[in-house]
């Protein structure tokens, strides 16, 4: 493992795709296409200036990063130009930073390096970010195999969410039958 900044593992993309579909960066969820939301479409009619996001990029919300606004983009699509987008150079898994992007410790990192007065307007942008560094493994594979193993437990908590869910809901209507 070698301490790298974020710019040597990073190149912001900046070119524009006003046809693309449109996707957006969760907080929880991290990129999900918009139209799988359910939200309302608040969105420029103008979209020449939005943001290309490819599959393997990393977008985040600039003023947001600070709550842990990013994600690893499975899809290729278009975020607003507010948004910055990530294209991983060589020798980078962009999937397995984008975990260490969730790290409490890593979202505390980019508090401290995002500029505003207040946490309303809190802005990082690439040039701060370039500048933060992190450890990376210098072995891609190994950061294959580190993204895979979360893929899998990502996998089963959402399994077992679902059982949850079905559990809860069989308990709520053993209660509705009891008590009508």
């Amino acid at each position: 493992w070698e301490q790298r900044k974020l710019g040597d593992c990073f190149t912001e993309r900046v070119e524009s795709m006003p046809d693309g579909e449109l996707i957006s960066v969760t907080i929880n969820d991290g990129i999900k296409k918009f139209s799988e939301l359910g939200r309302h479409d608040n969105s420029n009619d103008d979209k020449s200036k939005y943001k290309k996001v490819c599959i393997g990029d990393i977008a985040y919300n600039s003023m947001r990063m600070w709550q842990g606004a990013s994600g690893y983009s499975p899809y290729e699509g278009i975020v607003s130009p507010a948004y910055t987008v990530l294209s991983p150079n060589s020798g980078i898994n962009s999937k397995c930073l984008a975990y260490q992007f969730k790290l409490p410790e890593m979202i505390h990192t980019f508090q401290i390096n995002s500029q505003g007065i207040t946490s309303d307007n809190w802005n990082l942008k690439y040039p701060a970010l370039s500048e933060i560094e992190i450890f990376v493994s210098r072995n891609e594979k190994e950061q294959a195999k580190i993204s895979e193993y979360f893929e899998g437990l990502d996998r089963l908590i959402t399994l077992h969410q679902r059982e949850l869910e079905k559990l809860q809901n069989i308990k709520k209507s053993m209660l509705e039958k009891m008590f009508v």
